[in-house]
């Protein structure tokens, strides 16, 4: 003993305590290290690119860059009556200047966004303005265009004069004060609103046939319910495009469910079952279907059965039984179901735009027609952001309402 206290103090040997830190830190960088990849990809993959559309959803640097004087000098007009001649000056030195560089076209495409004609109306400015003198660049501007007169294309100016704003948040939320808007300020807002509508109608339709096609398997033989989960996974083995082109191909006037329905004289003309909210709705449950389905069988097939004989035993009837009894225990896997079958639906492109109208389409299909079709980013991007506030915004909710019940049953 005497021999051990003198190594210690000598510091041959190391406390317990210390050592085992030092491994549980070792062991800890060992688990970073293997999780290293797994972090990085998902840093690559999704927390990126969502920055990166946040990003893009609030940058406006057309204007700044193209017409820097006139981007500069229009902050401090008040809006009231048109600019002085400070600004309207600038405005057409600028103009020349983006002329001559060829960049016109860029700032004009970002000021189409707010009104309608205003890229026309600067091309034509710029083309025609030559060697005019600068000395009344207004009367330069009217006698080119009588539009250079109207505020709303001086307010458009001024929106677009800072290198970071709102603008697509505005447009995309119908808040925006330009032409454009008022045409159709809430347009963004309706789909936002029938996309939210289309998704819990698919998601209640998906409730209603999952949960007694999972509570079937769940109680099957082992071998019967082997075979047949097989059919529950196997459009999973098949592409989306497929899957929808299959039910085009149904549905269509002369498919196979207007033939057979003809046939059997249940109607005696083709019904219009595509092209419209039936045909998305059909093609997206089925679709959306097996999300529903299997995480109600996984927890379908942990209930004890002993449960409903010993809710019968005590007198309780089936339904009964099954309301008190099975139904609370299955909320983890319908709450599971219900979520992921909720939030994929929400960013349903394909389905809606092969098979549904005008009309049915969804906001993911103005995301892709914004940045495919018009080349706008912003609105775009903004668009996202919407759509990705509401996923989280449901996900918060669900959240607290199963923090509340846990509280509540404590």
């Amino acid at each position: 003993m005497a021999m051990t206290a003198k190594a210690i103090s000598d510091g041959q040997y190391e406390p317990a305590a210390l050592t085992y830190r030092r491994e549980l830190r070792k062991n800890e960088m060992r688990r970073g290290v293997l999780v290293a990849p797994l972090l990085l990809y998902i840093l690559m993959i999704f927390v990126l690119p969502i920055v990166i559309m946040l990003t893009r959803s609030i940058e406006d640097p057309e204007i700044p860059s193209v017409l820097p004087r006139t981007a500069g000098l229009i902050k401090q007009w008040d809006g009231t009556a048109l600019p002085g001649g400070e600004v309207i000056a600038a405005l057409v030195a600028d103009i020349k200047q983006a002329e001559s560089d060829r960049s016109l076209g860029q700032a004009g495409i970002r000021l189409n966004y707010a009104i309608p004609g205003f890229q026309s109306l600067l091309l034509k400015t710029g083309q025609k303005l030559g060697n005019a003198p600068t000395a009344d660049s207004l009367e330069s501007l009217r006698q080119i265009d009588q539009r250079w007169t109207d505020n709303h294309y001086w307010l458009a100016l001024r929106d677009a004069s800072s290198t970071y704003s709102l603008f697509y948040f505005r447009a995309a939320l119908g808040l925006s004060n330009t032409v454009s808007a008022s045409e159709g300020r809430d347009l963004y807002i309706n789909v936002l609103a029938r996309t939210l509508w289309m998704t819990a109608v698919v998601t209640s339709a998906c409730v209603i046939l999952g949960y007694p096609l999972a509570y079937f398997l769940a109680h099957l033989s082992d071998t019967l319910r082997s075979k047949l989960i097989m059919l529950v996974l196997l459009p999973f083995w098949t592409s989306l495009l497929v899957r929808t082109t299959a039910w085009f191909v149904l549905l269509q006037k002369h498919g196979l469910v207007n033939d057979l329905g003809i046939f059997l004289g249940l109607w005696s003309e083709p019904l219009e079952l595509i092209y419209n909210r039936f045909a998305v709705y059909v093609a997206m449950t089925h679709v959306m279907l097996p999300f529903m389905v299997l995480p109600l069988y996984s927890v379908m097939l942990k209930i004890p059965g002993t449960y409903m004989n010993a809710a019968a035993t005590l007198g309780a009837h089936p339904f009964r039984a099954f309301r008190e009894v099975y139904l609370p225990l299955s909320f983890p896997g319908l709450g599971a179901g219900t979520l992921l079958v909720f939030i994929v639906t929400l960013g349903f492109y394909i389905t809606p735009a092969l098979l549904g109208g005008p009309a049915d389409q969804m906001l993911s299909y103005y995301i892709a027609q914004n940045a495919g079709n018009f080349g706008n980013w912003g609105l775009a991007a903004a668009l996202s952001v919407l759509l990705l506030a509401v996923v989280g915004a449901i996900i918060f909710l669900l959240g607290r309402f199963r923090t509340a019940k846990i509280i509540r049953e404590a």
